[in-house]
């Protein structure tokens, strides 16, 4: 395990070395692409994606640094002087407290980063610490500390720090392997780190729609219902209910003759 996490944190400051962008200006939450509509070609901002092969709980976890990193840093533009900033340089502007709530809330973004699946590796944990250090250690100054944490951004270039772990955590995970970059080396990834299959992040949190769709069961047989027969159909009523009492008749006229009785009516 410690050796995966070695290997994995060696390609991560190797990848941040080797792109050309600055990870204290660039923003960690949102890209800039290139969208065609109607034959023409326009810039359009979106959020950036999420390292195929992740779980859910590694994507969460980026997704939520990227974006309060950016909030904290970059959430806001100046229009006269082109540059941007966000609620770390404006409650640092407050003596003493406004240093220790932003040092609360950068150490805050570094807690849930060591959230992933397996933790951070140590070295880039205290780089992420060490940012921190710096950024606190020069507010203090007045004035030009608080111009100092406009352009240092260390939530930002820790949001990148984590960003790149888990890219190269993402692609060892498609390949299922891990290459020392140093020695060319391969070894497993460590059970610690595996994602099991109905963990997996899906992009943007959408899900397939095999997964939405209902079950599909059969409806239920309703029997038809019974039609009354009409009345001009019915059977005639039977014998038994047509007879009469016996020396009982309608006419008053006890049958074979004798006196009349009312009860015959």
């Amino acid at each position: 395990m410690n050796v995966a996490l070695k290997i994995l944190e060696k390609k991560a400051l190797g990848k941040l070395r080797k792109d050309k962008r600055s990870i204290n200006s660039d923003n960690p939450y949102e890209e800039w692409v290139d969208v065609g509509k109607n034959g023409k070609t326009k810039r359009k901002k979106r959020e950036r994606p999420i390292p195929e092969g992740l779980s859910r709980n590694d994507a969460k976890i980026l997704r939520k640094v990227r974006k309060r990193a950016y909030r904290w840093d970059q959430g806001f533009g100046c229009c006269c002087f082109g540059f941007r900033f966000g609620w770390s340089a404006i409650i640092g502007l407050v003596p003493v407290v406004g240093d220790a709530i932003e040092l609360l809330m950068s150490l805050a973004l570094i807690k849930s980063a060591s959230k992933v699946d397996g933790g951070l590796p140590k070295r880039l944990y205290s780089m992420m610490v060490t940012n921190i250090i710096i950024d606190f250690a020069t507010g203090f100054v007045p004035l030009i500390g608080d111009l100092v944490d406009v352009f240092y951004r260390a939530n930002t270039r820790n949001a990148w720090l984590l960003d790149a772990y888990l890219s190269e955590k993402a692609k060892a995970l498609r390949e299922g392997a891990l290459q020392d970059p140093d020695t060319g080396n391969k070894i497993r990834v460590p059970s610690e780190l595996q994602v099991a299959p109905g963990d997996r992040d899906v992009e943007q949190g959408v899900e397939s729609m095999a997964m939405a769709e209902p079950a599909r069961s059969t409806p239920a047989v309703v029997p038809p219902a019974r039609t009354p027969a009409p009345r001009g159909n019915a059977p005639p009523p039977s014998a038994s209910r047509t007879a009469t009492t016996p020396g009982r008749s309608l006419t008053g006229q006890r049958p074979g003759g004798g006196p009349w009785d009312p009860r015959d009516r």
